[in-house]
C-alpha cells in the first residue's frame, strides 16, 4: 500500500495472516490458532480489539501485555505483530501465547504497513492501537465501550464512530493529563492534538477512513485521523484517560516530524506549492518552537502570504474550510504569527477535567498505575 486509497483494505475479515509472499515468517500463534476451527466467529458481546506492533521492545512489552490482561468490566482481544525482533521479544511473546489472541513475527514495511495488515484480524466493536512501550488504564476498554453505548443506537452493528479519549503522557519522571483536542477541518492545518493510542474506532470507521498512508513514516497516524474527519465519521470525546503514553518513538524526531507535516499538507491539498505549505506550517503548527530550524521558510509577512494563498485557492472548498476553522482570519494582516487562544469557558472545562482525573488517578492507581508484568 502506498496511499490511503491504494491496495486492498480489509477490516475484520481474517483469523490469521497469510504467509508473506517473500517468506521470512519466524513464528505465528496465539489462542485463535490453538482452537480446532480457525474461523472468524463473532463475539458473544462487545469486545475491544487492541493491536500492538513491536520490534525489539523486550524491556517494555511485558507491561503492555499485562495492562491488556488486567482490563476489567469489558471483553478484550490482543493482536501482536512483531517485525522479526532480535532482542528476545519474540521469545517473550511466545511465552505469553496463552493471553494473546493472535501473534505473528515476520518482515514488514514499517509500523504503518504492519498496522494495515493487522486491521484484517480485528473482531471488536472498537479497535485501538497500543504501542509496545505504553500501557492501558485498568478500565480503558470499559470506558470506551460505555462511551460507544451512549452514542450508538445499535451496539451490535456499530456505525462509523470514533472515541477520542484522554491519555497520561509520561516524559521522564513527569506526567500530565493529555486531553483530546478537536478533530475538525482546522486539524489539517494545526495538527490534531490527540493521542493516537487513545483513539477507539468502530470497524465501520476504519473502513471509511481507509488504511494508513505508508508514504509517511512519522505522521501517517495524523493522516489517518484526518481521513476519519474527511470521511464524515462521527467523533465523540472522552476526557477520561485510557492509556499511559510514553513520549519519544518516531514522533520524537522533531525535525522529520515538521518536514513530514509539510509533505502531508501537500498530499492533502495537491494544489499547494511547497512555499505555501511552509507558510501554513509557520502560521498554525502547534509547536512553534520546533519551527526554529526552518525560519528561512517563513514568509517575511506571514499574514499577507496567507491572504494571497486564500485568494489563489478560493475555489478549494476543503482548504477554505480548513483556513476558517483554524482561525486564519485573525492572522490576515499580521506580519508575524498570531497565537490562537481558547475561549475562557473551554479552558475552565478542561481545567476541571484535569483536576478531576488527576485526583482520581492518584486514588485509583497511584502516579504511574503500572501493572505488574
Amino acid at each position: 500500500m502506498t496511499g490511503p486509497a491504494a491496495g486492498a483494505w480489509t477490516v475484520a475479515t481474517h483469523d490469521r495472516l497469510p504467509p508473506p509472499a517473500a517468506g521470512g515468517r519466524l513464528a505465528e500463534g496465539g489462542r485463535r490458532l490453538a482452537r480446532p476451527s480457525p474461523t472468524v466467529q463473532p463475539a458473544d458481546g462487545p469486545v475491544v480489539s487492541y493491536i500492538t506492533v513491536v520490534r525489539n521492545a523486550v524491556a517494555t512489552l511485558p507491561r503492555t501485555l499485562a495492562s491488556v490482561r488486567a482490563q476489567r468490566g469489558a471483553a478484550v482481544e490482543h493482536i501482536v505483530v512483531d517485525a522479526c525482533s532480535t532482542d528476545g521479544t519474540l521469545a517473550l511473546i511466545e511465552a505469553h501465547a496463552g493471553q494473546i489472541d493472535y501473534y505473528v513475527s515476520e518482515p514488514d514495511g514499517g509500523l504503518y504497513d504492519a498496522l494495515n495488515k493487522a486491521m484484517s484480524l480485528v473482531r471488536g466493536s472498537l479497535v485501538c492501537v497500543l504501542n509496545a512501550d505504553d500501557w492501558l488504564t485498568p478500565d480503558a476498554a470499559a470506558l470506551a465501550l460505555a462511551a460507544l453505548r451512549r452514542h450508538e443506537a445499535q451496539p451490535r452493528a456499530p456505525a462509523p464512530r470514533v472515541i477520542l479519549s484522554a491519555a497520561w503522557q509520561h516524559n521522564g519522571g513527569r506526567r500530565r493529563l493529555w486531553l483530546p483536542g478537536p478533530l475538525d477541518a482546522g486539524s489539517w492545518l494545526r495538527c490534531p492534538n490527540l493521542c493516537h493510542n487513545g483513539v477507539y474506532a468502530t470497524p465501520a470507521a476504519l473502513r471509511a477512513a481507509g488504511p494508513y498512508d505508508t508514504r509517511l513514516r512519522i505522521v501517517a497516524d495524523t493522516r489517518w485521523l484526518l481521513a476519519l474527519h474527511d470521511a464524515g465519521v462521527a467523533v465523540h470525546t472522552l476526557n477520561a484517560p485510557t492509556v499511559h503514553y510514553v513520549t519519544g518513538g518516531l514522533s520524537g524526531d522533531v525535525s522529520r516530524h515538521v518536514q513530514e507535516c509539510a509533505r502531508l499538507l501537500m498530499l492533502g491539498f495537491p494544489a499547494l506549492d511547497e512555499a505555501e505549505a511552509w507558510a501554513l506550517l509557520h502560521a498554525f503548527y502547534p509547536w512553534a518552537g520546533n519551527l526554529a530550524p526552518f525560519a528561512e521558510r517563513c514568509p517575511p509577512h506571514l499574514g499577507q502570504a496567507l491572504q494571497a494563498l486564500a485568494a489563489r485557492h478560493a475555489g478549494d472548498l476543503r482548504l477554505q474550510a480548513a483556513l476558517a476553522a483554524a482561525g486564519a482570519a485573525a492572522q490576515f494582516g499580521q506580519a508575524r504569527r498570531v497565537e490562537a487562544t481558547r475561549p475562557l469557558a473551554v479552558n475552565l472545562r478542561r481545567g476541571v477535567a484535569k483536576l478531576w482525573h488527576t485526583a482520581r488517578g492518584l486514588v485509583v492507581g497511584g502516579p504511574g498505575q503500572n501493572p505488574a508484568a
